[in-house]
C-alpha cells in the first residue's frame, strides 16, 4: 500500500511539471502590445492559449494576495458575479469558486479550480490554477468552464518592480463561436492586468 501511494504521488508529480513545461515549450506568437501588455496566442491541439507579459509596481506576496482574495475579485476581474473560497488545503494550496456574468443570450458560466503556489527561486512565484471537482462546490448556474492551465509567474526584476507573465488554456463551454471566445481572450490579458494595477496602488508603499 505505501508502494501504490508512492507510485500515485509519482505520477500527480509528473503531471505537474508536464503541463508546467508544455506551457512553457508551446510556439507563442504576437498578437499586440497594447498599455504595457504584450499579448501572445498559442496553438495548443485544437485549442487556442493566450499569454500576457508586463511589468508590474508591487511586491509578490502583495500580488498573490490580491490574486487570492474572493472579496476583491470585483475589482479587477471582469463581469465577476460572485466568487468565494471553497477549501484551504494549506498554505500554498486553495479550492475556489467564481461566477462570471454572460451577456443575453449566453449562459451565465462559472469554475471550480485549485490555485498551488510554487517557489522556485528567491526572485521567482508561479501559481498554477487549473479545474477539479469538489464535495462543497456549488451547483452550476449556467455552464460550468473548464480551466486547462491557468498561471501566474511572478519574477522580482528590482526592488517594488515585478515582471508577471500570465498564460491561460481553457473550455468555456455551451456553444460559443470561436471568433467570440479568441476575441475575448485576446483583449483579457490587458484588462486582468489593469486590474491587478489598480489593486496593487490602493496597498500603502
Amino acid at each position: 500500500m505505501h508502494f501504490l501511494s508512492k507510485k500515485i504521488s509519482f505520477i500527480f508529480l509528473f503531471l505537474e511539471i508536464n503541463i508546467y513545461l508544455f506551457g512553457s515549450d508551446v510556439q507563442w506568437i504576437k498578437v499586440k502590445l497594447e498599455k504595457g501588455v504584450t499579448v501572445y496566442r498559442a496553438k495548443i491541439d485544437t485549442r487556442t492559449s493566450f499569454r500576457g507579459v508586463g511589468n508590474l509596481k508591487g511586491k509578490p506576496k502583495d500580488l498573490i494576495s490580491i490574486i487570492e482574495n474572493p472579496a476583491g475579485w470585483k475589482n479587477w476581474i471582469e463581469n465577476l458575479k460572485s466568487g468565494k473560497l471553497i477549501e484551504n488545503k494549506n498554505h500554498n494550496h486553495k479550492i475556489f469558486y467564481q461566477a462570471i456574468k454572460s451577456p443575453f443570450p449566453i449562459s451565465d458560466r462559472d469554475v471550480v479550480y485549485e490555485s498551488k503556489i510554487f517557489r522556485e527561486a528567491p526572485n521567482q512565484v508561479r501559481i498554477e490554477m487549473k479545474s477539479v471537482t469538489h464535495p462543497k462546490a456549488p451547483k452550476s448556474i449556467g455552464v460550468r468552464m473548464n480551466i486547462i492551465f491557468t498561471r501566474y509567474i511572478i519574477e522580482t526584476m528590482k526592488e517594488g518592480t515585478m515582471r508577471v507573465t500570465f498564460e491561460t488554456l481553457s473550455e468555456s463551454g455551451g456553444a460559443l463561436p470561436d471568433f467570440l471566445v479568441n476575441w475575448a481572450s485576446e483583449s483579457y490579458p490587458i484588462t486582468l492586468f489593469e486590474g491587478l494595477r489598480r489593486e496593487l496602488n490602493k496597498i500603502k508603499k
